[in-house]
């Protein structure tokens, strides 16, 4: 699973991981003793750890660095997303004329400058717990509200496609982009629910423990969430999409369900003349020619 692209980002929660076993298990050592520290998040100075100096320590603080890197890019990389079908969405109408390749490098780009900004504020504990939570709340309010208006939108603009009276007029190219919106939609619903389940699992996680409501030593299953969230997220994303899930079923079959065979809904169509009905006949076909070159 880890050859998969889209999970490119997991490499450095990985590194991050290794380097700190490391010093857990005194493979790299900065020529003193640290001892055992288990307190995850913590404004007193009696549970945190006292150091005269810092040598030696110089991956442990990367590694500490790389994993802030790594939640805080799955937050504002499930933003991200959200605008860029919202972006889609707006300019639908000139799909064929507007140049999309600068939209996905600029949310990229400032994705990672806030990523980076906000991970060092974190390293540095300049942010206490309310505002750390704060930023992930909003942040998944905030995608959830877009997620589910491009997707309200793109369903009634479906709707009137299908529509044989509409007085709207829907181009080859606004189709398209309708269904392309559609199934990145359909694709993005589990993922995003997956990435806020384990966020918010992660941040009320944090509080639990700076309350002391459970032994400091949880906050290695904490962790373990935050670290292998991909192993979900592969899933989901397996599963849905009808090709990926094809192929997944067969390298894997016992993950395959007996399922029933879907029900073929028949909808009633209004008569029209010939002429028009030639018409919408070959604009669909079109379509349908356009739409399978692209999957």
């Amino acid at each position: 699973m880890i050859r998969v692209p889209v999970f490119g980002l997991w490499y450095e929660a990985i590194l991050a991981k290794l380097i700190t076993m490391a010093y857990q298990l005194k493979f790299l050592s900065p020529g003193y003793e640290i001892g055992e520290h288990v307190a995850m998040w913590t404004q007193n100075p009696k549970k945190m750890l006292i150091l005269n100096s810092l040598d030696g320590l110089e991956l442990l603080l990367v590694a500490g660095f790389l994993e802030w890197h790594y939640i805080f890019s799955m937050i504002f990389g499930s933003l991200s997303v959200c605008i860029e079908r919202v972006l889609a969405s707006m300019w639908i109408k000139h799909y064929e004329k507007n140049k999309k390749l600068w939209i996905p490098i600029f949310l990229t780009l400032v994705t990672q400058c806030l990523t980076i900004a906000v991970s060092f504020t974190m390293f540095y504990n300049h942010v206490n717990i309310i505002a750390a939570n704060l930023i992930w709340i909003i942040t998944c309010i905030l995608a959830s509200i877009m997620h589910f208006m491009i997707k309200k939108t793109n369903k009634d603009w479906e709707k009137q496609m299908k529509n044989p009276r509409r007085l709207d007029i829907f181009t080859i190219s606004k189709q398209f982009q309708v269904k392309e919106n559609l199934r990145a939609i359909a694709l993005s619903e589990k993922l995003l629910q997956s990435v806020f389940g384990v966020i918010a699992v992660g941040g009320i996680g944090v509080v639990i423990l700076i309350l002391e409501l459970v032994p400091p030593f949880f906050c290695h299953f904490l962790e373990n969430t935050i670290f292998l969230n991909p192993f979900l997220v592969c899933f989901l994303t397996m599963y849905s999409h009808p090709a990926w899930k094809s192929e997944f079923q067969k390298a894997f079959p016992s993950f395959k369900r007996v399922r029933r065979s879907p029900k073929v809904d028949v909808e009633s169509v209004e008569p029209f003349d010939g002429l028009q009905k030639k018409s919408v006949v070959e604009t669909n076909m079109y379509f349908q020619q356009l739409n399978d070159s692209w999957i």
